[in-house]
């Protein structure tokens, strides 16, 4: 079987013409019929019959288990030539959060530029929602991101890197910071400013929130760590961070979250369950998780 022919049945059903498939691909109509029945004599069973008003091409359940497959067999054809591409030039694509980016990336060049990698590995910051559906359109070949543990997609291969843990920021004389035992919902009488949805911070922030049924009050939200600092240092309001912010929180003060279960959250290193690692992708998943481990030591 030559996967041109689930190329020209893909599209066929798309555009439900004949003469249209074989423009799109600059071949001959006859092309495209021969095509088809060769997939029909292959999986001998008929993919799909025109109907007679319409002269819609309809699919027999054969034909739509085929297109199915196929959809999934070619999209993994393409990843599987970008990837070879990229071994061949020697490059990677690395996407970063931002928030980790912010952390690691200092700590994760240094080796890079030790080994000559530099040239080699192409880094991009963007949001964890993002990096994961780059990864699976193979955009990008590797990714670290911060991720919901239960909504990792099973067509990625996962290696968790750390835990995330969250904490809420206050100035030491605001009133929620002189309670005994301050709790999340005691946190929610109080205005909060929080990262965007660039981070996960937001999105667990609000899982949180549904869990006490509260509204919060979210005065403000930036993609900026050091401003959302900087507005709790001013005593108006409280923050919500993760433990791996780099904003300067001299004179502030990280409080526990223990009244409300907080999801299970990681920063992960992801990849395509399908990319096997070699080479230099193989090189840059270890120095990834060198750097983490040297970190949590």
């Amino acid at each position: 079987m030559n996967i041109k022919d689930l190329y020209y049945f893909q599209r066929l059903i798309s555009t439900q013409s004949y003469t249209q498939t074989a423009a799109d691909f600059h071949v001959s109509q006859p092309t495209i019929s021969q095509a088809i029945k060769r997939l029909e004599r292959h999986f001998q069973v008929t993919l799909f019959f025109r109907q007679a008003k319409t002269k819609a091409l309809v699919l027999t359940p054969s034909g739509q288990q085929l297109l199915l497959a196929a959809n999934d067999i070619t999209s993994n054809w393409q990843h599987v030539n970008e990837s070879i591409s990229h071994l061949r030039q020697h490059t990677l694509r690395l996407g970063v959060e931002p928030a980790i980016g912010e952390h690691y990336l200092p700590a994760l060049t240094r080796p890079i530029i030790e080994k000559d990698l530099l040239n080699s590995v192409h880094t991009v910051e963007m949001g964890a929602n993002q990096l994961v559906k780059q990864v699976l359109a193979g955009q990008l070949d590797l990714a670290i991101s911060g991720n919901l543990d239960q909504t990792l997609d099973e067509r990625l291969a996962v290696t968790p890197l750390r835990p995330f843990e969250f904490k809420i920021l206050s100035h030491p004389d605001h009133p929620f910071a002189q309670l005994e035992h301050p709790t999340f919902k005691d946190a929610l009488q109080y205005p909060f400013v929080i990262l965007n949805a660039t981070y996960l911070n937001k999105l667990v922030f609000h899982q949180l929130t549904e869990q006490l049924s509260i509204e919060p009050q979210v005065l403000f939200e930036s993609d900026n760590s050091n401003l959302i600092s900087g507005l709790v240092r001013e005593n108006k309001v409280l923050g919500f961070v993760s433990d791996i912010t780099t904003a300067p929180i001299d004179g502030l003060v990280k409080l526990p979250i223990n009244d409300v279960q907080i999801p299970s959250v990681h920063i992960n290193l992801i990849r395509r369950s399908h990319q096997f690692p070699i080479g230099l992708f193989k090189e840059v998943m270890d120095i990834v998780e060198q750097t983490f481990n040297a970190d949590q030591g």
